[in-house]
């Protein structure tokens, strides 16, 4: 009979375990063993055989959530209406759903639950497994012995009725684990003027500038420079850096290197300190093996997703330069350092310049990733013809979710098939 667990309890379990063999034993591995048997009727995708079902379990009573005396005790609630309230803002649905995964390297086998790799099994196990000394496996064993009838029951109803069993995960999946897509114009209205608008900052006078320098930029061959200093570097930047004017208010008048000091990542590989006026010492520099691991081009700091570079590299003994920034937060100021490029009749690309106009236009599309995926370098998750480099996640702005979804286009979801 399948061990009773409600989603508290198994995301307590998720929570707690980890992909090594520490928290496996010779019952766990049987299990797995047998579960990753029996899913395979599931019809794999083209990758490492990886096979997938959603499913969708109970809250159950507030009970599962937890103890309410040791929530007391710990002052985390004052009553129990606190302790159902708080059980509640953290569950509020009656049910929850859980991707589940298999996938095969070679002959190494791998679990995931919710998208997190739980365990895996190496091909070079032996059946000696027993776990870490010290700890009580058996919380562990009562969820696969759970997972494995829970994937016989629901690839048994996928064998009934493969249409009505995906009609109903099409019906019943949460938005909040669905991609999707939603004109910028729309979340604008929705939200108003309170977040982000780099249409109302830019005015239209930029932006049409910058509709003028990208189409341009699509009828010429890629610019390059005859040659590149140090200093030529250097002084690029600083155009970039007083079309934001971001030294505006600063008594002391900088150098161009020690604006870009000030404002860039500080991992230059030493660039500042080369021969300035020396192409031969930039060609050596850029050459030396140095530059690997550094930053010199990250010329605004920020985060993974959120800085802007400016890129310089060789071709044929030229040299090109890209400017990079199209994250919402940092678009604005992206747009105003190419204008400034531009109208200083410096040659260089913008990546993602078609995109970065529609943007600032409001009228590109917004993508929406499941609420396990991070909203970052998600291109591949949509298909090119959408041209979507901007991401977020559903609960990205809870009280209008609602509107939200009604102007969202909802991509399908994939189908689960009997292999």
């Amino acid at each position: 009979m399948m061990p009773q667990l409600f989603a508290p309890q198994i995301d307590t379990v998720i929570e707690n375990l980890k992909s090594d063999q520490d928290l496996m034993n010779q019952k766990i591995l049987r299990v797995l063993r047998e579960i990753y048997s029996s899913f395979g009727c599931i019809k794999p995708g083209c990758d490492d055989e990886i096979r997938q079902i959603w499913i969708e379990v109970e809250r159950g009573p507030v009970e599962a959530y937890g103890d309410y005396e040791e929530y007391k005790v710990s002052e985390e609630v004052n009553n129990m209406d606190e302790f159902v309230e708080l059980w509640q803002a953290y569950y509020p649905q009656k049910t929850k759903w859980y991707k589940f995964q298999t996938a095969k390297f070679r002959n190494d086998l791998y679990f995931y639950f919710g998208d997190k790799l739980i365990f895996t099994i190496l091909d070079k196990d032996q059946p000696t497994i027993e776990g870490k000394a010290g700890w009580n496996l058996e919380v562990f064993e009562n969820f696969v012995n759970w997972l494995a009838e829970k994937i016989v029951e629901e690839t048994g109803k996928l064998k009934i009725n493969s249409i009505a069993y995906n009609q109903y995960i099409q019906q019943n999946l949460p938005w909040a684990k669905r991609l999707g897509r939603i004109k910028r114009q729309d979340f604008w209205d929705i939200l108003g003027t309170e977040i982000i608008r780099p249409d109302i900052r830019l005015g239209e006078g930029l932006i049409n500038k910058l509709k003028v320098l990208v189409a341009e930029m699509k009828e010429k061959e890629k610019p390059l420079l005859q040659e590149m200093t140090a200093k030529e570097f250097f002084r690029i930047c600083e155009i970039c850096y007083d079309a934001n004017s971001y030294f505006k208010n600063r008594k002391e008048n900088l150098s161009s290197v020690e604006k870009y000091l000030s404002m860039a990542d500080g991992r230059d590989a030493d660039l500042r300190n080369i021969e300035a006026d020396s192409p031969q010492a930039f060609y050596n520099w850029y050459h030396s093996g140095n530059t690997l691991g550094a930053h010199p081009w990250e010329i605004c700091t920020g985060g993974n997703s959120t800085h802007i570079s400016l890129f310089v590299s060789e071709n044929a003994g030229k040299w090109a330069v890209r400017l990079a920034g199209s994250s919402i937060v940092r678009v604005e100021e992206t747009v105003r350092m190419a204008i400034a490029l531009y109208e200083n009749k410096i040659p260089f690309e913008l990546s993602n310049a078609e995109q970065i106009v529609d943007m600032v236009s409001g009228i590109d599309s917004i993508g929406i990733v499941p609420e396990n995926i991070v909203p970052r370098y998600c291109q591949n998750l949509f298909p090119p013809k959408d041209r979507i480099i901007d991401f977020i996640n559903l609960d990205f702005e809870k009280e209008f979710e609602s509107k939200i979804i009604e102007k969202t286009h909802w991509y399908p979801l994939d189908k689960i098939e009997l292999g």
